[in-house]
């Protein structure tokens, strides 16, 4: 499983923006996070559940249910659950009497490859230009210890 995914599976068509920025078109980033091969062929619900289940670490069926918009029936989401652990996306965990599923590779993981994604399509693969989107925006609001993290890893990453 490991090896660089991609989110598209087509070349991107760019454009370019007032900015100069070089944009690649919309992607949904949960396709082409997993390189399973099975993972480039998810339905829309497929990867809407996938986008649960990472964000949240894991989750039970009731959770996921829950959370879908226009939630299909309980027993579709359980054949969406069977659906992706047969690709080998997610596990099924037994806690207590209740099933609970989280992705195979480690959120972290699958959340650093995404973002890895979306830097390389959206920002022309300047981490400099996403970090400026992302803390120049007027309501981020850093905490001591992200600050002094941030400061720490842009130090390193000039020395490089």
């Amino acid at each position: 499983m490991e090896g660089a995914g991609s989110l598209f599976r087509h070349p991107p068509v760019e454009k370019s923006t007032a900015l100069g920025l070089t944009l690649a078109p919309p992607a949904d980033i949960s396709t082409g996070m997993w390189d399973h091969p099975s993972a480039q062929d998810l339905s829309r619900r497929e990867r809407q559940v996938m986008e649960i289940i990472v964000r949240r670490g894991r989750g039970s069926a009731r959770d996921i249910e829950k959370e879908l918009p226009d939630a299909p029936t309980y027993s579709a989401v359980r054949s969406i659950l069977r659906l992706l652990g047969e690709k080998n996306l997610i596990v099924k965990e037994q806690v207590e009497g209740r099933d609970w599923f989280r992705p195979v590779q480690p959120a972290e993981k699958v959340r650093a490859k995404a973002l890895h994604q979306l830097v390389r399509s959206f920002f022309s693969n300047s981490v400099g230009e996403a970090a400026v989107a992302l803390l120049g925006r007027r309501d981020v609001k850093l905490s001591e210890e992200e600050a002094a993290q941030l400061m720490k890893l842009i130090q390193e990453a000039r020395k490089k």
